[in-house]
């Protein structure tokens, strides 16, 4: 988003009482343009008589209007316009003045930068007129000829609208010592301005859409908000200013009843129409919980409190070369998917209800995390399977030239069920039976970390949970004594559900019945005579199905004794 401003006119305001006073006035202006002031209240320059000065001396040195030194004579109530004395201030208009435009220099650009269409690099000077661009995880910094710093946040534009010195002296020279006015517009985006601290023609000017924000020797923040409107309606633009140091006076529109002194640590939204409400602006937000070591990506933190949050990170303590700058919804975790490992700041304010974005909690913190560690795939976490060999697979790291893999009986690793420090390739069967704790059932913990070329481990993955469920012993089956039905009985959960094949061959291939019971025994019809094999599995809630279990052999004699019972009166 840009810098622009409107161009001011030189005779809009009365600045003798400023310029003495050194106020930090902040003015703030509806869209349209500016009423037109009246030729009665021009723009008032200080300038210091020095020795051997007269005033008709002035008229031919330093003004540029002939005669003008009767209306200097005249706005600085002066008995005797033959006599002034050296040290002695004399207010003048600056349409009186020689005066020259200076171009700003562009101090710092990091990322893309541009200035018109084209790439801008630290160095380069920035004319009036010209905009200037920030992309996404990009910032600029514009020195002005004051000496002021305006930084452009990532996805800021704006264009120097003006800014010309003027000769306050004698001598043809001073006037590149001569005072400074400046006029900025921030079109899109945001800025934070630090004014410096010296006398100049009138105060720094930053104007949006719908504000002009003027200042003397201060820092604060502006912001202006665009949303597209729908239909080819005009766009809406949303202004605020948040002062950090010094005070200001905001006014929207030309009404003075549309005002209000915004002082340090409060800010206030612009809003055509509306005289602004000041407001403190939100506490800086606690980082002390965030560490000050993350070794793996992506990196997570949580601030207490529900607010939503900006937050930006950089390279820098001064925060010129921002790389991330996003907006965290109120409650959610700051979340940073990708850094490059290093030292990095990371700055954090809270937004408050009116979207004024409050005081800035800042903490270093140092990013670790190369070789990444790969995701975990198979099993997924808490994952179910028979006792016996699991593949455990992950993702490839191509930074990784071998893998460190644990399994474990504890989630702290202290009970390794198997270490490999030497895992060429993404996967490895894991044998339970070769493990000191047999074919055991239960939960197993398992995590794997990267090691590149140079030997230099990454973090470990995240640990993921394997549950190993138990083969079921073999069933109890029997002809039951009235020889109509063939009756089995098993263990297990009551909350599993049980299924039973029952079969001619003990390979399974010849299924004669199945079953599915939902209690501890059950019954299946009686088979032609011979031999059979049952067996069964439990199907868990979660859909689980365990391993078979071992076969139970059951003989199924010929029915002769049913047969005489029916002869039988």
């Amino acid at each position: 988003m840009p810098l622009t401003s409107r161009r001011s006119n030189p005779h809009h305001k009365v600045l003798a009482s400023l310029c003495a006073a050194g106020l930090l006035p902040v003015a703030l202006a509806a869209p349209a343009a500016a009423p037109a002031p009246a030729a009665s209240q021009p723009l008032l320059v200080p300038c210091t008589v020095t020795s051997h000065d007269t005033l008709i001396g002035l008229n031919r040195t330093l003004f540029t209007t002939p005669g003008a030194w009767k209306e200097v004579s005249r706005i600085n109530h002066l008995p005797d316009s033959n006599r002034i004395t050296p040290g002695q201030v004399l207010m003048v208009p600056a349409d009186y003045l020689h005066n020259k435009v200076v171009p700003a220099q562009l101090v710092s650009a990091f990322g893309d930068v541009r200035i018109g269409d084209r790439p801008a690099a630290g160095g380069a000077m920035l004319n009036v007129g010209e905009s200037i661009r920030t992309g996404e995880a990009s910032t600029a910094v514009v020195q002005l000829a004051d000496g002021s710093r305006v930084k452009l946040a990532p996805s800021t534009e704006g264009r120097l609208d003006e800014q010309r010195r003027f000769r306050v002296k004698a001598t043809a020279a001073a006037i590149d010592e001569g005072l400074v006015a400046a006029s900025l517009r921030l079109i899109s985006g945001s800025v934070e301005v630090f004014a410096s601290k010296v006398l100049r023609a009138r105060p720094l000017e930053v104007s949006t859409p719908t504000a002009v924000i003027g200042v003397r020797g201060t820092v604060y923040r502006v912001r202006n908000d665009v949303t597209p409107a729908a239909g080819g309606a005009a766009a809406v633009n949303a202004s605020a200013t948040e002062v950090l140091e010094g005070k200001v006076h905001a006014q929207v529109g030309a009404s003075a009843t549309q005002a209000a002194d915004v002082p340090a640590n409060f800010g206030a939204s612009l809003e055509a129409g509306r005289k602004p409400v000041v407001l403190p602006l939100p506490p800086a937000p606690d980082l002390a919980d965030v560490p000050a070591l993350f070794d793996h990506l992506p990196i997570k933190a949580h601030l207490a409190g529900n607010w939503p949050l900006r937050v930006q990170v950089a390279n820098d303590a001064a925060f010129d070369h921002i790389t991330l700058d996003l907006h965290v919804a109120a409650g959610d975790d700051i979340r940073i998917p990708q850094l490059a490992d290093g030292d990095w700041h990371l700055r954090v304010r809270r937004i408050g209800p009116e979207g004024l974005e409050g005081l800035d909690g800042v903490r270093g913190f140092r990013l670790r995390a190369r070789p990444e560690s790969p995701f975990l795939l198979d099993p997924p976490a808490n994952a179910k399977r028979p006792v016996g060999d699991v593949t455990l697979r992950w993702t490839h790291n191509p930074d990784a030239v071998r893998y460190v893999l644990e399994v474990a009986r504890d989630a702290q690793f202290t009970q390794t069920a198997l270490r490999d420090d030497q895992v060429r390739g993404e996967q490895v069967v894991f044998h339970p039976l070769d493990t000191d704790y047999g074919a055991a059932d239960g939960v197993y913990w398992w995590h794997v970390v990267s090691v590149d070329a140079e030997g230099r481990r990454g973090a470990w993955s995240d640990t993921q949970a394997l549950i190993l469920r138990p083969t079921p012993r073999a069933p109890l089956g029997r002809l039951s004594p009235d020889g109509a039905a063939i009756e089995l009985a098993w263990g297990g959960r009551p909350e599993d559900r049980v299924e039973v094949e029952l079969a001619a061959d003990p390979d399974y291939r010849q299924i004669v019945a199945r079953g599915d019971f939902g209690a501890p025994n059950g019954r299946l019809g009686r088979p032609a005579t011979g031999t059979y094999w049952a067996r069964y599995r439990f199907a868990e809630p979660d859909g689980f199905k365990t391993a078979w279990s071992g076969s139970v052999k059951i003989d199924v004699d010929s029915n002769w004794h049913q047969a005489l019972r029916a002869l039988l009166p």
